[in-house]
């Protein structure tokens, strides 16, 4: 089962589900149905009532395929005609780094473009011995520690979205992760969807202390959708096959094969944090070789990029033009990004320069 938030124009989210290439609202079904159910008014009470309200959903999606002719047209949109919002409304967002080969990759590019700085390299190359060490045995009884970092709550966005280009950085990069939606204490998982957590490279190296400020916390950075898939259709959530297109041409191929932990780990460590609450979303680590960070090979503003993990769905966004000239780049300036340095040349002073040229 595939479960959304949609919206046609600047209407309100309506919480729903999948049904072939179409958009149902749980408000249509129930209305249609005669049947009540207010666990599934939104995201929100659909999570804290798991698992009844996993059940009362598909007793109206079954309905809703054996009746396809009860709806009207305009209570059943395709999918291509509405606003994919993020699957939940969320209530927290943790991002883990359980991708090892994605580390190491991200410290070498980084070692490499940081190597005559004496502060930022001497950061990485500690990071870079802390991956080659074994990690240090967990005491009987103990759940084993795992790092995360939280994210912006306030970048939250969905299928589709226009990421805006900072105009501090000139290595504006995605981070294709598979992500959990935490239900309650009776059903933990209550499904998976893509986290395209947007992060901007060229200045990540001096926040590795105190914090991914700006490197994570952009407009639009941390991205979920297209939908949250429960996980009966989901099966092995470490065996997803995950591509990358760019303007139509793949980029970046990988797997979730590469994650170190479960969604079980993830669960108990932060548990012995504080209690998670409904509508938590959990990212798991990047995919290695799916960013340009992995190859040193990043995307050019208005590229359009679409993320897809098999079973999973695709996650498609637009890193967006940026809006007057960028600031300078802490790395070498690629080629794709000269003309957004140019100094910005005022429109009378265009006008003026024309009229001198003229006979």
């Amino acid at each position: 089962m595939k479960l959304i938030r949609f919206s046609r124009g600047d209407a309100t989210p309506e919480f729903g589900v999948v049904v072939g290439d179409r958009a149902l609202a749980f408000s249509s079904l129930q209305a249609r149905s005669w049947r009540s159910r207010p666990a599934l008014h939104d995201s929100r009470s659909y999570l804290a009532a798991l698992p009844e309200s996993e059940q009362a959903a598909r007793e109206l999606l079954a309905w809703a395929e054996a009746h396809p002719e009860a709806l009207p047209e305009g209570e059943r949109p395709l999918l291509a005609s509405v606003k994919l919002h993020a699957p939940v409304e969320v209530a927290a967002l943790y991002d883990f780094g359980l991708t090892p080969r994605h580390l190491a990759n991200s410290a070498d590019t980084m070692a490499r473009h940081e190597k005559d700085n004496p502060q930022t390299s001497a950061l990485i190359e500690a990071f870079r011995q802390m991956l080659q060490k074994p990690p240090v045995a967990t005491p009987p009884g103990q759940a084993e520690r795992l790092s995360y970092y939280k994210c912006n709550m306030n970048s939250v966005s969905g299928d589709g979205a226009s990421i805006p280009w900072p105009r501090y950085t000139s290595r504006l990069d995605i981070e294709p992760e598979l992500a959990f939606v935490y239900g309650n204490a009776r059903q933990p998982i209550a499904g998976y969807c893509i986290f395209n957590d947007v992060s901007a490279r060229d200045v990540q190296a001096p926040e590795i202390i105190g914090g991914f400020c700006l490197t994570k916390d952009m407009a639009k950075g941390n991205q979920l959708g297209p939908w949250l898939v429960t996980p009966d259709e989901v099966g092995d959530p470490r065996a997803l096959e995950v591509n990358v297109t760019v303007d139509g041409s793949e980029r970046y191929r990988g797997s979730t094969a590469e994650i170190s932990h479960t969604a079980q780990d993830v669960i108990r460590w932060l548990e012995t944090i504080c209690p998670l609450a409904p509508g938590s979303v959990i990212g798991m680590g990047t995919i290695p070789d799916c960013t340009g960070l992995d190859h040193d090979d990043f995307i050019d503003p208005g590229a359009a990029i679409a993320i897809s993990f098999s079973r999973l769905g695709t996650l498609r966004c637009r890193f967006a033009e940026p809006q007057g000239r960028l600031l300078p780049s802490r790395w070498p300036l690629r080629p794709a990004l000269e003309r957004y340095h140019r100094p910005i040349t005022p429109p009378a002073a265009t006008a003026a320069a024309s009229c001198r040229s003229s006979p």
